[in-house]
């Protein structure tokens, strides 16, 4: 009779394990990033004589970022369900880890992760969006071509602060993190 061998699956949880760390790094990369990009052009879009105009990068920056980010939370759940699925029924007493922390979620999601990334992501998208209102819709000592040309910047940034707030809320919804294991 053969003894059946988990180092595999160990080797496995190991590897997911280190990825899932890393990919949590990239998240907080990724969140000083929009943090430190939105400050600096909302400084620069204030300051005189900068045009205010900088101003419409933020939502479609906002938007690349906040997609970057919530891919990272994706790839975190899926190697945390691959680990609770396939690799703990692997091992004997199982691993635990996806569903311990499945039994044990904070309660307070709303005010701790929610909120933040709303503010964050689509919350600076709009603030830019708001400040730049003007600029952009009042007649000015600009071309036709000008005008239209911020009308449609300032339009793609209203999409791209509307797609932040459903990723946002695409995630929020999703309130497990895993599948937790039937073992």
């Amino acid at each position: 009779m053969t003894v059946p061998s988990y180092d595999g699956a160990l080797a496995e949880f190991s590897a997911l394990r280190t990825e899932i760390d890393s990919r949590s790094k990239y998240q907080q990369q990724i969140l000083s990033l929009q943090l430190t990009l939105t400050t600096a052009l909302f400084g620069l879009g204030l300051a005189k004589p900068v045009p205010l105009g900088v101003l419409l990068v933020i939502p479609l920056t906002s938007y690349l970022l906040c997609g970057r980010y919530v891919a990272q939370r994706s790839a975190i759940r899926w190697a945390s369900r691959y680990i609770s699925e396939q690799l703990s029924p692997r091992v004997p007493d199982g691993l635990g880890w996806s569903a311990w922390v499945a039994r044990n979620r904070r309660p307070d999601r709303l005010i701790d992760w929610y909120l933040p990334m709303l503010i964050c992501f689509p919350g600076a998208s709009l603030l830019a969006l708001c400040w730049t209102l003007r600029l952009v819709f009042v007649p000015g000592h600009r071309s036709g071509w000008a005008t239209t040309g911020l009308v449609i910047v300032w339009l793609a940034g209203l999409f791209a602060a509307a797609g932040c707030g459903y990723l946002v809320s695409r995630v929020f919804r999703d309130r497990s993190p895993a599948a937790p294991s039937n073992s």
